[in-house]
């Protein structure tokens, strides 16, 4: 898939773009240049889908953060994610998990959180999110996914909130991601021979959710 090669290449780019450049952020540093990346929680609410629960995924990818003025920074992410949503209480031959996976590009402010001491932070901003490829799972099909590329917006933006610990060559983030839009756009989900994948509410909605906890470098 052309998608999942060029994350690839991306990815192995910003190692080594990590290795010739990342700053250590310390006293006088204007920038630093990282990788991140830890475990997401999601969860996918709305009409559409019957008895939501949390799903386990993962992040990670590549940070650029700017010291600017006044205690504040600016802090663009771009990184992959797995996202989703489990679901309680439907029969063998219908949905129980939904993995979404999703090429994100975050646009962050921290604000310090002590004068002149950039250990603690709040972090505020936007996340603009491409779905790449979805699939749905049922456990009457346990080898391969029950139905693939539901239909869903491919385009999402999140808002995001969160905390920040830094330190001079390590990191900690822990954000909270609420999709701003319904990204259903129809599910209509059927499995390989033909059948409908349901139950669902087809013109109902569907809203991301996420908890993300990275360590960077």
């Amino acid at each position: 898939m052309k998608e999942v090669r060029n994350l690839v290449l991306l990815l192995v780019s910003l190692v080594m773009l990590n290795q010739a450049i990342g700053q250590t952020y310390l006293e006088g540093d204007k920038y630093r240049v990282g990788l991140k990346a830890g475990p997401a929680i999601s969860l996918l609410s709305g009409t559409a889908l019957t008895s939501p629960s949390p799903n386990f995924g993962f992040t990670g990818g590549l940070y650029y953060k700017y010291k600017l003025r006044n205690g504040f920074h600016f802090q663009t992410e771009i990184s992959a994610a797995i996202r989703g949503s489990r679901f309680k209480g439907n029969k063998d031959i219908e949905y129980n998990k939904f993995s979404l996976f999703y090429m994100d590009a975050a646009q962050l402010v921290l604000k310090d959180l002590q004068k002149d001491k950039h250990t603690h932070a709040a972090v505020f901003g936007v996340q603009p999110s491409i779905l790449i490829q979805s699939w749905v799972y049922s456990p009457y099909h346990q080898y391969r996914p029950a139905a693939r590329t539901v239909a869903l917006n491919g385009g999402e933006v999140f808002a995001v909130v969160g905390y920040q610990y830094s330190k001079k060559l390590y990191g900690f983030q822990s954000v909270i991601k609420v999709g701003l839009t319904n990204i259903n756009r129809g599910l209509n989900m059927y499995d390989f021979v033909g059948q409908p994948v349901g139950p669902t509410n087809n013109s109902g909605t569907v809203r991301n959710i996420s908890w993300e906890t990275t360590i960077s470098f």
